[in-house]
């Protein structure tokens, strides 16, 4: 056990630098659900005095996860890394999976008027109308769609719908960690063949979009792209390439220029329709290269929120895992109980704080902690070495975001060592 004394010191070191920025992408996607995703799903919820259009938080969480792989999967043993990130991520998910599902069955059920004759026929049966159509139905997802979101392949099929549409970076996350501890054991990163798979998940995918992945493509071509989020793995290459030029692997041109093309390939994945999103996450990847390569953010007013903004980032994965579907539930609960909008957005947003902390509290960290409790203290990466308790870490948003359903498990903290430490 660590003394009191190492403690402290541990905690002084934390950078606060990528708990501001975990804080930032999460809380932009919890307010651009509630006040733009919501109104537009369910037109009965909105408008909002206020509104946060742009998508960008769930594509930071994205670029942070894959800047801390490149920090983690380096340390210790490959596999026991693995089983450590799955470990953070997976039962989180599952059981937000579970809980998602019921919930929504029991709210649609009362907002579209449906019978159930029980209450497995509630959970897995279909219903009964027992008045006329709505004018705003819920979708009800169905047993496919829980079994379909459990193993992660709901993007595969177009028979299945999303429990959750935040959830799509999860799967996403899952295959980029089982892809950097392949490529970690296999190759080392070494050379100059990291830099050249960066440049191919930019340049790859956007030509599948434009010659292969059109809306009247066979769907075996739109089940693959989709299934494995070639129009997001960019943004895990741009996690890689600001590890690169901390470990002065990758110039600053080469680094300015590779970035700018994510952004590119970004907006074009989106047919150019969403440009201000791009920009705005343009802005934020320069605050994660700021982060990466420069001092702490620990100063003035910061330095006083810091209780704050750590404990706000520690909960990040639980935000990212509740604050969509179950957020709308809510707002709708509010709209029928004539609560006004300004109310509604405060009201949500503290649900999803509360609901967030408890799926941490409760579920997240005790399943990490009994999950990796037989590995060696050396190999367990969960948490920032700056922290005695492993802090969760996903994402997405991803929405990561609007783009689409990313909180990432890899915001993890290691953090509190300087860069140089960490070649």
């Amino acid at each position: 056990m660590p003394n009191s004394e190492s403690i402290e010191k541990k905690r002084s070191q934390r950078r606060l630098s990528w708990d501001i920025l975990r804080v930032v992408a999460v809380c932009s996607v919890v307010f651009q659900h509630v006040t733009h995703q919501a109104p537009i799903n369910h037109p009965e919820l909105g408008p909002y005095p206020v509104t946060l259009p742009l998508q960008f938080g769930a594509s930071t969480l994205m670029v942070i996860s894959a800047y801390f792989v490149c920090v983690t999967v380096r340390r210790g043993n490959t596999r026991q890394w693995l089983r450590n990130r799955l470990a953070r991520v997976l039962p989180a998910y599952f059981v937000a999976v579970l809980a998602t599902y019921a919930v929504t069955r029991l709210a649609v059920a009362a907002f579209n008027h449906l019978r159930f004759d029980g209450p497995i026929s509630l959970l897995f049966g279909d219903p009964s109308a027992v008045a006329g159509p709505t004018a705003f139905p819920w979708y009800l997802p169905d047993l496919p769609d829980l079994v379909g979101n459990l193993l992660m392949v709901q993007a595969w099929s177009p028979d299945l719908h999303w429990i959750d549409a935040s959830y799509w970076t999860l799967p996403a996350q899952v295959m980029a960690f089982v892809a950097a501890a392949m490529l970690w054991r296999r190759f080392g990163w070494g050379g100059a063949r990291l830099p050249a798979l960066l440049w191919t998940l930019v340049i790859v995918p956007v030509v599948v979009r434009f010659t292969l992945r059109g809306d009247d493509a066979s769907q075996w071509i739109k089940s693959v792209f989709d299934g494995l989020a070639l129009h997001r793995v960019a943004l895990f290459g741009a996690g890689v390439a600001i590890w690169l030029w901390t470990a002065h692997r990758l110039s600053g041109r080469h680094l300015g220029a590779y970035l700018l093309a994510v952004l590119v390939a970004q907006d074009a994945h989106a047919r150019f329709t969403d440009t201000p999103s791009t920009i705005a996450f343009g802005v934020i990847l320069l605050a994660v290269v700021a982060a990466a390569g420069g001092p702490d953010w620990k100063v003035g007013p910061l330095h006083r929120l810091a209780p704050v903004i750590t404990w706000l980032g520690g909960i990040s994965y639980g935000l990212y895992l509740v604050n969509q579907e179950l957020g709308f539930v809510v707002a709708r609960v509010l709209v029928d109980a004539g609560v006004g909008p300004v109310e509604r957005i405060v009201v949500c947003v503290g649900a999803v704080i509360l609901l967030g902390w408890l799926m941490t509290r409760y579920v997240e960290r005790p399943a990490h902690r009994r999950l990796t409790s037989a590995q060696p203290q050396a190999v367990r990466t969960g948490g920032s070495p700056a922290s005695p308790v492993p802090l969760p870490r996903p994402a997405s948003q991803a929405t990561i975001a609007g783009a689409g359903p990313l909180i990432s498990p890899e915001l993890l903290a290691a953090t509190g060592a300087r860069i140089s430490h960490l070649r």
